[in-house]
């Protein structure tokens, strides 16, 4: 809470008036589960000690108003229309139209004044935390009664807004375009303080919480190469997910079932690797199951064991077998960040790994706590002599699990909804 309460204050100190109605929503880091949460199956997360705070206060006219003062950028989305004028107003949009079409408009305007210390398409989710920021804002200020039991409802109504995908009874639209999960609003939302979260996201469930050791920490580095999810980079990232979905098709039409994902289809009692071998012809495909599984059968569970034993070799093995898997089987590497996992190895990292969408983003390092300042400056020279063009544009950060998204009202966090 100290934390967030100096980040609240580092707000005010930009000029944003302040509110009753404060937030904090953070970032997350992906520890292992590459692109596996939507194809139903589990990933280990945390939250991080980086992300948006904000100020929600009401608005003379029907619209929603965005004042981002850390990028002096300005939005403001009507009510009735909301169309975006900026790549980065898809998201504010997205949920702003859903929440409109579910629930209702807003009896007021709703500005929100806020500011980030996340890195901007870097792979720690920015885009999920400013889904997250307008979905708590918007909901805070409404009067009505709202579908949401827990954090874990509100985790998979963000995860919907952002792929366009139904939510119970509530019809999806578009979306954002990226055909995605619900992975880093249950991190935002669902984490825990000083632990790693494996969870499971059909339905959203944490089966494992892990405390985080004191002496350890992440520095993350921002490749510099933007992990964007729009043209080309979209097709891409859509991409991964349907090549899941396209295996989990072919084997259920292989049988005369239907399975909603690969997680369902592994636990058909029917399923098995020779059968599914002969249903896929496309190596392609059958490389995309190969991930899958081998990614939630074994790297999952051996990371897990590593880090409650403290075994450093054990979990930076199980991490170097995810990321070959990233690079030779889904494909969503990029020279940066395949040069930043090896040089963090190299100078010294307990495992390094990158995460998030791919074709760029971000990577995180383990090191010893008392070592994160002479690794990080290690690490970022290595990187910048490799890569120069990156040295204006990469981002390096410490980090370490942080807390949940929090809210200063008694409304969405507090009384309608629990922890």
């Amino acid at each position: 809470m100290d934390r967030i309460t100096a980040r609240l204050a580092e707000l005010e100190a930009l000029g944003a008036p302040p509110s009753p109605h404060a937030l904090f929503v953070p970032g997350r880091i992906e520890v292992l589960g590459k692109h596996t949460d939507y194809a139903g199956g589990e990933s280990l997360t945390c939250a991080s000690t980086h992300g948006f705070v904000a100020f929600v206060h009401p608005w003379d006219a029907p619209v929603l108003r965005l004042e981002d003062l850390a990028r002096g950028q300005t939005a403001e989305l009507d009510f009735s229309d909301p169309r975006p004028q900026a790549s980065w107003q898809v998201y504010p949009a997205a949920v702003l139209r859903r929440v409109v079409r579910h629930f209702g408009a807003p009896k007021h305007g709703v500005r929100i004044v806020m500011a980030s210390d996340l890195p901007s398409a870097s792979g720690m989710s920015s885009s999920s935390a400013l889904v997250v920021t307008v979905l708590l804002a918007l909901l805070g200020e409404h009067e009505g009664p709202l579908p949401f039991e827990n954090r874990a409802d509100l985790a998979g109504f963000g995860g919907a807004v952002e792929s366009g995908a139904d939510w119970r009874d509530l019809p999806g639209d578009a979306g954002v375009g990226t055909k995605g999960g619900s992975q880093d609003h249950t991190a935002i939302l669902c984490g825990a303080e000083g632990h790693l979260s494996l969870f499971g996201y059909h339905p959203i469930t944490c089966h494992e919480r892990v405390a985080w050791p004191q002496d350890q920490v992440f520095v993350v580095a921002g490749s510099g190469v933007k992990a964007r999810k729009t043209g080309e980079a979209l097709e891409r990232y859509n991409r991964v997910s349907w090549r899941a979905a396209e295996v989990a098709r072919l084997f259920g039409a292989d049988i005369d079932r239907h399975f909603r994902h690969l997680g369902g289809m592994m636990g058909e009692p029917d399923f098995d690797r020779e059968s599914l071998r002969w249903a896929i012809t496309d190596d392609d495909l059958w490389d995309r199951f190969q991930q899958f599984e081998r990614e939630t059968s074994h790297v999952l569970p051996e990371a897990l064991r590593a880090i409650n034993e403290g075994d450093w070799a054990r979990f930076g093995a199980a991490t170097a077998e995810s990321q070959q898997m990233a690079a030779d089987w889904l494909g969503n590497q990029v020279p940066e960040t395949e040069s930043l996992v090896r040089l963090a190895i190299e100078n010294g990292a307990h495992a390094a790994s990158s995460f998030g969408a791919g074709f760029g983003g971000a990577v995180w390092a383990v090191v010893p706590r008392a070592q994160k300042e002479s690794f990080t400056a290690a690490w970022q020279a290595a990187f910048h002599t490799a890569f120069p063009a990156q040295e204006g544009r990469s981002v390096f950060l410490n980090d370490e699990p942080g807390a949940p998204a929090w809210t200063s009202s008694a409304g969405v966090l507090g009384g309608r909804i629990s922890s």
